[in-house]
């Protein structure tokens, strides 16, 4: 079967080969639809190059004066597309002048593919930094933000102060995100036109923006506590390949202590490390699993000391040892993580770099730390999460760019509907790739790999046309002919230069790449023995990355790094002198752009000069440039294709070569031993090595088949993640809308519809009567009834039917439990297996009996049956079922929809009344006397934070009368004087001030209805996107609004404010000042209500999630689909939970006079103050602060003060209650 299938194989290869000549041959006569794209872009280009001339006449003043020019016409209507030619020739001029870099055409084609929203495929050192300033300076012209995404901090932070002088130069603001920064610092970089940034650092950003309790720009909260994100616009991503797909799957979560024992983990490694490999446990290294096997079970369950790992309080075992199983067999120590000051911190698997604050999900990280014995961290609840490929999703249009994204086009178009175009480069390719070299053991492939470095670094190199190599060194080069030293034999030659096929000199600096930390330092012990002077840089060694990394193409350089570590960081033959002018800077300038020009260009120069870089790159060129080398093939091609393209940058010379063993991870899993009976048969030895295209082809097979196992482990899970990005855009979508200011009131008014339609629907149900008997009835009968069995019964013929189910059932379970627990086995005299105890506690249980097992025994199998029976029918006839007649009723259901509305809202509605309705019009009745108990609540609520604020005393008896009615006249706009309150009780006066709160609130109505009005004037089109100052145009509309807002309610709104605005973004904002105005206190506590509830409630929920997903995967068992289950499951939670906000949030609104007093005192409004006070914070948001906090870096502890004035024992006490402090607060705090 092996050979056919071989047999197949090669056929596939051949026909696949075939059909791909075919393709070139089509291709060669039509050109390939990516080359087409290109020459449609063409035309576009050139006419950019048109106006070079006409902006570089521009002094920097009128160049920057374009921007404005540009911002105006889009306001005016035109579109980006309109602007493109000329702001990219702005841009290209900004470059060239405040940078010194001027865009290539095949930039320009670059930055227009990126402006479309798709990928730009740029080969290595294309200046895919440079080109992005193209989309981004065009982009930005919106005000809207354009994000550029980095893979790390130090590139973010490099990108934006190597090209904000262009942005800046031409009017814009440019910022950067880093992972240590504070709030504030971040709002203000959020605020710049454009933002550099990592991918993480904006996910993260997202999950904390929806985590706070106030928007950006609210001035009424402290800026600590606002959002500082914005709209998701626009992003350009760096390095795409990476980001969106390699890190897809990545979940970014925040979370806080879940309060779990974690001495779990250290007794499920003991009984792992107890295990034995394939006795015990199998592992799976292809599909990156390990699990237990039967025995092995037994066996975990002995050492545990459990009777079994599948009854209640023991069904965590398993996962708990599959954790540290996998732990031990794959997660191995220094290359899938490191030990960093007593911490397990995550390494990269595709770029070597330490995820610093990252942790494995699902107790795979706690599993890790008990293998190495480090502190095991506590187990975190989610608090808010999110993958990277939804991340990225929710922005408006996304582009990317990268050098390799062509092997994952088909994946990129799948999930992001983003197209990748390759972009020619701006000078010939010259690189040089070598077919890979194959040895049968790592051991002789790592001694070749140093063997050719050595040689490489030390010794020239001779090719002649014979195929022969001769190493050794050059004496002297003649015109005819070269002296030769040879190395082996030593011997002197002159070889004549016609025989000469190539010549290397000694010297060129050589890149090596390898998979793991642990094969970098293994590697660079092999060269340190050799006496080979060479720099390493991998995970251990991230902080001198881009140090590292941009000094390789020096003269002689020896390198070695872990798969793509320092990409993003161009490696300049000669050497980089930017990257060392930093160095030099750094600790004296705060940024690049704090350096001057002068300086910096001064220092440069003085380096080049001093380290000679310039005509060592010259040098270095002429002696075939960069020689990459690869130790190992990656699961995916284009990481190779990557390492491959470090060389041969811009046109430069370079050459690489990949070094394979039969023992490397892809080969061993995929190909290894197919090949090695291969080169068996063929009498390789120990040492030799082969270049053969067949194993090569094999190598690309098993690169495709591991990418579509990625591409469908990535699907796979991103299939479980939609059922969460619902329920995520749906919950943060609600919670954006309160804090950009729609009406709290309107969403609670939405609440109080849906609920009554829901609960009103079901108890005017037809079937509601017998629903309700048929539950209750059940559960006191221990049985299950059908509701359409009792149809058209009467209470007496219900019960009997009932009954007799109920009996029937019974007879039923009783045989069922026997046949379970007393099986039927062939020695009946001693049956091993039965179970008289189990038996027996499920009757007792079932019908409430008061059995022993001793009283089954005695009857036998088959006389137990007939005792439980008899029993069980004896315990449904004592079941009394006369209080379930009230619910087969005729009326039952209206009676219980009047409860319920007069529970609820406390709303009186007369039987008589609503007997002769329709069930929408009771609805609409109940809607209408809800609406007016609200209102009536509106009114009475600032009336009641009022009385709590200006009282004092014991039981607040004392009333502050003239601040109240100071506040009262201001508050409600009307005169009141100390007279009008002269001898009125408390009743009274809240009887007075709550007649001038109805009076105000309508007022209130009226005008809100205005501004809407004059709202929809402004805006005739129903257009989404639409934007207040192009609906205006120039009708004079928008002015006229701003005029008169600023008149009536005293505020200071400018056009400007409100140009941008969208219809619904205007009216929240408009409707914003009328609500402040005249309903701050009843805002302030809906607001508050409907933010802790939806909280509180998403809190609970992502745990409820987190418990479902780790439980899920049993139902596979009932043959059920776990992927179905989880998403049904899922969305049948979430709609449990999304009623429940409605629910308790009414509850709250309705009963307000049952609110805590500290809570209504905080939305309380003084009316001479600019500013409202801070909510007090409830737990659920001072538990999000804090865990938005620890996701920015590591906390502070504080240590805990009194930082009031101490109160002695013999004083008066702070309560008011004139006694002494001893006598009164002292005494009932002690008795607490």
């Amino acid at each position: 079967m092996e050979i056919l299938e071989r047999i197949w194989e090669l056929i596939g290869l051949f026909f696949s080969g075939l059909l791909k000549g075919v393709e070139r041959g089509v291709t060669s006569l039509f050109g390939s639809s990516n080359a087409r794209y290109i020459r449609r872009l063409q035309p576009t280009v050139d006419a950019i190059s048109t106006l070079a001339s006409k902006y570089e006449a521009m002094s920097d003043a009128e160049l920057r004066e374009q921007t404005v020019r540009f911002r105006e016409r889009l306001r005016a209507g035109e579109t980006l597309d309109d602007l493109l030619v000329e702001a990219f020739a702005v841009c290209r001029e900004g470059g060239r002048r405040f940078i010194g870099l001027r865009h290539y055409d095949v930039q320009m084609i670059g930055g227009i593919v990126l402006h479309r929203g798709s990928i730009a495929e740029m080969v290595t050192g294309e200046g895919k930094t440079l080109v992005a300033t193209l989309p981004a300076y065009l982009n930005a012209l919106e005000g809207k933000g354009v994000h550029v995404v980095t893979v790390n901090d130090y590139l973010a932070r490099r990108d934006m102060e190597w090209m904000g002088p262009l942005y800046m130069g031409l009017g814009l603001t440019v910022g950067a995100i880093q992972s240590d920064m504070s709030v504030l610092e971040r709002q203000r970089a959020y605020a710049c036109d454009i933002t550099y940034g990592t991918n993480n650092e904006f996910g993260f950003d997202y999950l904390r923006d929806n985590m706070r309790p106030a928007a950006r720009g609210d001035e009424r909260y402290p800026k600590e506590y606002q959002q500082s994100q914005g709209r998701l616009n626009y992003a350009i991503v760096d390095e795409v390949d990476n980001i969106l797909i390699d890190e897809a799957r990545t979940p970014l979560i925040i979370s806080g202590p879940a309060y779990d024992d974690v001495r779990k983990y250290s007794e499920a490694d003991r009984i792992a490390r107890l295990l034995k490999r394939d006795a015990h446990f199998v592992v799976n290294e292809k599909d990156h699993t390990a699990h237990l096997t039967d025995e092995g079970v037994r066996e975990a369950e002995r050492l545990a000391g459990v009777e079994s790992f599948y009854t209640a309080g023991n069904m965590e075992w398993p996962h708990l040892l599959d954790n540290a199983l996998k732990a031990h067999y794959l997660y191995q120590k220094d290359v899938r993580y490191v030990i960093k000051e007593g911490r397990i911190v995550i390494v990269d698997e595709f770029t070597g770099r330490l995820m610093e604050g990252r942790q494995w999900s699902d107790g795979l990280h706690q599993a890790v730390e008990a293998k190495e014995g480090v502190k095991i961290k506590e187990e975190t609840q989610t608090l808010a999460t999110i993958t990277l490929q939804n991340f990225f999703k929710l922005y408006k249009k996304i582009a990317g760019m990268t050098g390799t994204a062509m092997t994952e086009a088909n994946e990129f178009w799948k999930i992001y509907k983003l197209e990748v175009i390759a972009i020619p480069t701006n000078r010939p390719m010259r690189r040089l790739e070598h077919p890979d070299v194959i040895y049968r053991t790592e051991r002789e492939k790592f001694k070749a790999v140093a063997d050719e470095v050595e040689q490489m670094h030390r010794y020239d190199a001779i090719v002649t046309a014979d195929g022969q190599t001769l190493v050794g060194t050059i004496l002297k080069e003649q015109d005819g002919a070269v002296d030769f030293q040879v190395l082996e034999p030593r011997r002197r030659e002159t070889i004549p230069r016609d025989t000469i096929k190539e010549l290397h000199p000694r010297g060129r600096p050589i890149l090596i790449g390898t998979v793991s930390i642990e094969k970098s330092e293994r590697l660079s012990t092999m060269l340190d023995k050799r006496g080979v002077k060479h720099q390493v840089l991998n995970a251990k060694h991230h902080k001198r990355e881009a140090e590292i990394i941009s000094q390789a193409g020096r003269l002689a350089a020896v390198t070695i790094a872990t798969n793509m570590a320092g990409r993003g960081t161009d490696i300049v033959l000669g050497g980089n002198p930017e990257t060392m002018t930093w160095a030099r800077l750094q600790d004296k300038y705060e940024t690049r752009l704090d350096v001057p020009r002068e300086e910096w260009d001064a220092l440069v120069a003085e380096i080049e000069r001093e380290e000679n870089m310039k005509p060592e790159g010259e040098h270095v060129k002429q002696i075939g440039g960069l020689h990459v080398i690869g130790t190992e093939r990656h699961d995916a091609r284009r990481i190779d294709l990557q390492l491959r393209g470090r060389c041969g940058r811009q046109g430069d010379p370079g050459s690489s070569r990949f070094f394979l063993s039969l023992e490397d991870d892809l080969m061993r899993i995929f190909a290894g031993e197919w090949v090695k009976k291969i080169l068996e048969t063929l009498g390789m030895k120990e040492g030799e090595s082969i270049e053969s295209r067949m194993v090569t082809r094999r190598i690309e097979a098993a690169q495709k088949k591991v990418e579509e196992r990625h591409f469908e482990s990535r699907k796979h899970l991103l299939e479980y993640d939609e059922v969460m990005d619902e329920q995520r855009k749906r919950v943060y979508g609600y919670r954006q809308r309160i804090l950009d200011g729609a009406s709290c009131r309107d969403l609670i008014l939405q609440s109080v519809r849906q609920q009554i339609e829901h609960h009103l629907g079901t108890y005017l149900g037809r079937d509601f009567g017998v629903e309700t008997f048929t539950e209750w009835a059940g559960k006191r009968l221990a049985t299950n009834l059908d509701p359409r069995d009792f149809r058209g019964m009467d209470f007496t013929q219900a019960e009997r039917y009932a009954r007799d189910e109920a009996e029937k059932f019974a007879e039923t379970q009783v045989l069922d439990a026997i046949e379970e627990n007393l099986p039927e086995v062939e020695d009946a005299e001693h049956p091993e297996e039965w179970n008289w105890l189990a038996l027996t506690k499920f009757a007792n249980a079932r019908w409430g009996l008061n059995l022993r097992d001793r009283d089954l025994r005695k009857a036998g199998r088959e006389g137990a049956a007939e005792l439980l029976i008899e029993r069980a029918r004896e315990a449904i006839g004592r079941v009394e079922l006369d209080d379930g007649a009230a619910f087969l009723q005729e009326d039952f259901g209206l009676r219980s929809a009047i409860g319920w509305v007069r529970h609820k809202f406390g709303i009186e509605l007369d039987f008589e009344e609503v007997r002769e309705l329709e069930p929408n019009e009771l609805k609409n009745l109940a809607y209408e006397r809800a609406v007016k108990a609200y209102d009536e609540k509106e009114a009475q609520y600032p009336v009641m934070a009022a009385l709590y604020r200006f009282s004092s005393g014991v039981g607040r008896s004392r009333l502050d009368r003239e601040n109240l009615i100071a506040w009262a006249s201001q508050r409600f706009d009307t005169p009141l004087s100390l007279e009008d309150l002269k001898h009125k009780q408390r009743e009274e006066i809240r009887a007075v001030l709550l007649e001038h709160s109805r009076g105000y609130q309508q007022r209130a109505q009226k005008l809100l209805g205005e501004v809407r009005q004059k709202v929809a004037e402004l805006f005739p089109s129903t257009e989404d996107g639409l934007e207040a100052g192009a609906a205006a145009a120039h009708n004079g509309l928008l002015r006229s609004l701003t005029d008169w807002m600023n008149s009536t309610f005293d505020c200071e709104l400018t056009e400007e404010d409100l140009r941008p605005l969208t219809r619904e973004e205007l009216e929240h904002k408009l409707s914003d000042v009328v609500e402040e105005r005249y309903r701050p206190e009843m805002r302030r506590m809906e607001r508050a209500v409907l933010l802790q509830i939806a909280d509180a409630a998403w809190k609970d929920h992502l745990l409820a999630m987190d418990h479902l997903r780790s439980s899920v995967g049993l139902v596979g068992y009932a043959q059920v689909d776990p992927k179905v289950e989880y998403k049904r499951e899922g969305m049948k939670q979430f709609e449990a939970m999304w009623q429940s906000i409605g629910g308790r949030v009414t509850d709250l609104i309705y009963r307000m006079e049952q609110l805590d007093e500290g809570f209504v005192g905080s939305t309380f409004v003084e009316t001479t103050a600019s500013h409202a006070a801070a909510e007090t914070a409830s737990d659920i948001a001072k538990q999000q602060q804090q865990a938005i906090q620890n996701s920015q870096g590591e906390m502070v502890i504080e240590t805990i003060r009194n930082r009031g004035p101490r109160v002695g024992r013999n004083d008066p006490c702070p309560c008011g209650s004139g006694k002494k402090y001893k006598n009164c607060c002292m005494r009932k705090m002690g008795a607490v």
